[in-house]
Order: structure tokens, then C-alpha cells, then sequence
């Protein structure tokens, strides 16, 4: 039997939006320029150890041009010159280096965390949704991972990381993409990372891992009526049963339990006395 691991999404209510999870089963992937942290993904490259790299592999750079040899021979000066001013470009000599070709889609491992309540799920008046995730290794161009929303850790630090251009793919990935600010470790986050796809709303394996959904303590009336509604469509479409719940503050607590969810009542880990 395949193990898996909870994880969960917070966002507004938004019938053209976040709804969409449920109803069309597509998830948003964000490009990393539009995130609401200005550090986020916002690395540097260690410039000396980057301009040395690149005179080393000079001629491989070149050669992507496509130049047939008598536009190299004609052009070179030119090329060269081209090549050094490329050299003090800011974007890629650490002053700002972020990267958009790929697409990130945030999930957390605590569904009930005030401050993500508030923050991403509008003041409590939105909901969670709740993903039941195969734990096989996450990979960036793998789409049958990418459809069942296996995500990568996230580090938190102080110090903001820098790349080397002499480490490998890999490496510089997660130090670009898995790396935020310690301010940030209340989100206990985790990313699936689209480096095949990028940004946009894409597909994912609702019918294997969407578990449950959790509406905000504060969601109004209406919207839990079209919440509910949208849920038990698509149990009707998909032949499953996806509950609803309703997140609920904790008596004498700073602190939210789900009523009908045991695991979700009580954490001692979460709840400070």
C-alpha cells in the first residue's frame, strides 16, 4: 500500500478562482515574480565565481547563438564585446535573479494555523482544501507528480542564499526555489514546483488526492451553501465522497478545531497553554 502525506491549500472564496480546485480540478502555479514576498526566489550569484565561470565556457555560450563560421569569424569582435557588457548585466551578476519559467503552487502541513487563516484564506472567510499525496520523490518535470501534487520541503534561514554557478542543477533549484526568510516558518510550507508546465492553472488528480475541504469560521452563509453545493457536484461527477467540514475556534483557546475530525481537534504541538 502506497503511504502518503496530508497537505493542505488555503485560499479565499472566489467562484472563478480558488472554486476551481473543486469544480474543474485545476490548481494555480504562481510564477516566483509574483509572489507577495519580494525575497522570495529573489537569489543572488556569487558574481566573481559566475564571471569566471562564464569566460571558462565562453565558447559553448557562443555556440547557442546558431552563427554559421564566417558570421563568427566577421561578427567577432563584435560577439565578444557582446559577451563582456552580458557580463555586467545586473540581473545576472547578483543585483536580481529571479526565475519565471517555472510555475510554484504552495501547500502547508498545518490546516490550522491562525495566521495562514488570515492571511490566505481571507480573514477565515475562505476555506482549505485538504490533499492526500503519495509520498514518491518530487521531481520538477515529472507531470504524473506534478498531477498528484507532490511537494518539496521548504528551508527557512536568515542569511540569504547565493549561487554558485559551479554547483549542480539541482542544488541551485532548491536554493533558489525551496529557501525563504525565517519570518516566514509560522506556513510550515511546502511547493510543488512546475518546471515542465510553468505558471497557469493546471490539471491535477482530484479524484486520488482532494480528501476533504474545510470552510472558514467565518464564511458567510451563502458561500458555504456554494461551497457545499460545488462539492457534492463533483462527488456526483467523479463517483466519490469528499466531506465538508467548518473550522471552529477552541474554547479558552487561541485555536481552531474541526468538529468530526479527531486528528484536526487537539494538537498539543499547535496549541501554546
Amino acid at each position: 500500500m502506497t503511504e502518503t502525506i496530508r497537505r493542505y491549500k488555503y485560499v479565499p472564496f472566489d467562484k472563478d478562482g480558488s472554486l476551481c480546485i473543486i469544480k474543474n480540478g485545476t490548481m494555480k502555479f504562481t510564477r516566483p515574480s509574483e509572489f507577495n514576498d519580494p525575497f522570495d526566489c529573489d537569489i543572488k550569484m556569487d558574481e566573481h565565481k559566475y564571471s569566471k565561470y562564464m569566460r571558462e565556457h565562453r565558447d559553448e555560450v557562443i555556440d547557442r547563438l546558431g552563427l554559421s563560421p564566417d558570421d563568427r569569424i566577421q561578427n567577432k569582435q563584435v560577439i565578444l564585446e557582446a559577451f563582456e557588457k552580458a557580463l555586467q548585466n545586473p540581473k545576472l551578476t547578483g543585483q536580481r535573479l529571479v526565475d519565471d519559467d517555472v510555475g510554484i503552487c504552495s501547500l502547508s502541513r498545518d490546516p490550522l494555523n491562525l495566521l495562514m487563516w488570515a492571511h490566505y484564506a481571507k480573514d477565515h472567510t475562505g476555506f482549505v482544501v485538504e490533499f492526500c499525496i503519495p509520498t514518491q520523490a518530487p521531481t520538477y518535470i515529472d507531470e504524473d507528480a506534478l498531477k498528484r501534487l507532490v511537494p518539496f520541503e521548504v528551508e527557512y534561514v536568515k542569511a540569504k542564499p547565493i549561487i554558485d554557478p559551479y554547483d549542480d542543477i539541482s542544488a541551485n533549484y532548491k536554493q533558489q526555489f525551496l529557501v525563504k526568510g525565517h519570518d516566514w516558518i509560522y506556513e510550515q510550507e511546502e511547493r510543488v514546483i512546475d518546471g515542465l508546465r510553468g505558471a497557469g492553472n493546471h490539471p491535477y488528480e482530484r479524484k486520488i488526492i482532494l480528501k476533504s475541504v474545510i470552510a472558514g469560521m467565518r464564511m458567510c452563509d451563502d458561500h458555504s451553501a456554494i461551497l457545499k453545493n460545488t462539492v457534492e457536484a463533483m462527488n456526483a461527477e467523479l463517483g466519490i465522497n469528499v466531506p465538508v467540514y467548518r473550522a471552529q475556534p477552541l474554547k479558552g483557546k487561541f485555536a481552531l478545531f474541526v468538529p468530526g475530525r479527531d486528528d484536526l481537534s487537539s494538537n498539543p504541538a499547535r496549541i501554546r497553554k
